[in-house]
């Protein structure tokens, strides 16, 4: 199993679609505080009060949000990429046929999107940190021990999103499904979905308090400040369900 993990850490390295992505994400996430201040001086030369633009930033933001911009989505992408490259390229076929349980293909694939989500996260926090001190002063003002506290929620959660993936990669064997809820996923446009849904949920019991929206993944994902044990049974439940439903899934599949 170590081995087959190395083996997928290897592919993730050499593949282009991993380095394109890594690379938009570190771009994005330099760019993050220029544009904010670009678009701050733009909107000083229409509003008839001038909007001011603060002169310095707390270490603990940066490190509680690594996805700037879109960089949650391309880290969703990527592991979707990921997850599915054995199976679109067939090479899939000549590994399952050595193991054991051909389960443990996909197991080792998720395994080792941990460290590509890792990076991904290193790379947003790095990046933004450059483009903040370009326009900024960073001070080690604000929560820092809770600032680890969202990053190590973040990680998890994201790990949750990947787990969903995983079962449209590994499971379904659709790129196209598994491309598309990376995109919603890692933009929040489910919560578009999770309304309908309440909506409807709400004719059926209108006394409820209950929004589903608020015990999803990707929408605690991009929460400013995810509550601790929500994000912990979200992860919990959505990576025990999936994962193992995925592993099933590709078990009961013939492999080409």
């Amino acid at each position: 199993m170590l081995n087959l993990i190395r083996m997928d850490l290897y592919r993730m390295h050499r593949g282009m679609g991993f380095k394109v992505t890594l690379i938009l994400a570190a771009l994005f996430a330099i760019a993050m505080t220029p544009f904010g201040w670009a678009m701050t001086q733009l909107g000083n030369l229409f509003a008839d009060t001038q909007i001011p633009f603060d002169k310095t930033a707390p270490l603990a933001g940066i490190l509680s949000d690594p996805f700037p911009f879109v960089n949650a989505m391309l880290a969703l992408i990527a592991a979707g990429n990921f997850f599915f490259a054995d199976i679109e390229f067939g090479y899939i076929k000549n590994i399952a046929g050595q193991m054991p349980k051909r389960g443990y293909t996909v197991l080792s694939r998720y395994i080792a999107s941990m460290v590509q989500c890792l990076l991904f996260m290193a790379v947003g926090m790095i990046g933004n940190l450059i483009g903040t001190a370009i326009l900024q002063r960073i001070t080690l003002e604000g929560d820092l021990l809770g600032s680890l506290r969202i990053l190590a929620l973040r990680f998890l959660l994201l790990q949750a999103c990947s787990a969903i993936l995983l079962l449209f990669a590994a499971g379904f064997r659709t790129k196209s499904l598994t491309t598309v809820m990376a995109v919603l996923m890692g933009s929040g446009l489910l919560y578009l979905v999770y309304t309908g849904i309440d909506l409807g949920v709400s004719r059926l019991f209108p006394q409820k308090g209950f929004s589903i929206s608020d015990y999803m993944p990707d929408q605690l994902l991009g929460a400013a400040n995810p509550k601790t044990l929500d994000a912990l049974i979200v992860s919990a439940v959505t990576i025990g369900v999936f994962l193992p439903l995925s592993i099933r899934l590709f078990d009961k599949r013939d492999v080409k």
